[in-house]
């Protein structure tokens, strides 16, 4: 299974973005070799991006959907407060933590277009939709 994560997954729907079609050749790519997932933080991020949630299911229903759990949460956290631990401006979102603690949690790699803080979870195979 390969967790996708939310910067792929606004790439794929944006046909107007930079990385729209890397994004769709990469999916259909993995999509035809492993199971693909996103995260309920995934689900969460779409809505606060004003769509509608009947376009968000439309939209996942070729993914499975995994809910987040205490051990991603924990993971997620600890890797934060270890990556930023005396930030006190411009932290960096929660959430790219959360996805890739569950993604560690579950023991499954993580496609995504963010290369920003990987470090924070050594343990985790990243792929990424250019290479």
């Amino acid at each position: 299974m390969i967790l996708v994560d939310t910067s792929v997954i606004v790439a794929w729907l944006d046909r107007s973005h930079e990385d729209h079609r890397a994004c769709v050749q990469c999916l259909e790519r993995w999509g035809g070799e492993e199971e693909l997932a996103v995260s309920s933080i995934t689900y969460g991020e779409l809505a606060a991006g004003g769509r509608t949630r009947e376009a968000v299911d439309e939209d996942l229903g070729f993914f499975k959907r995994l809910d987040l759990d205490f051990e991603a949460c924990w993971r997620a956290g600890i890797a934060f407060s270890r990556a930023y631990p005396t930030a006190k401006e411009h932290k960096p979102v929660l959430p790219d933590f959360l996805i890739r603690g569950q993604a560690a949690a579950l023991g499954c790699r993580h496609l995504t277009n963010d290369r920003r803080r990987l470090a924070a979870f050594p343990e985790l195979e990243i792929l990424f939709p250019q290479g």
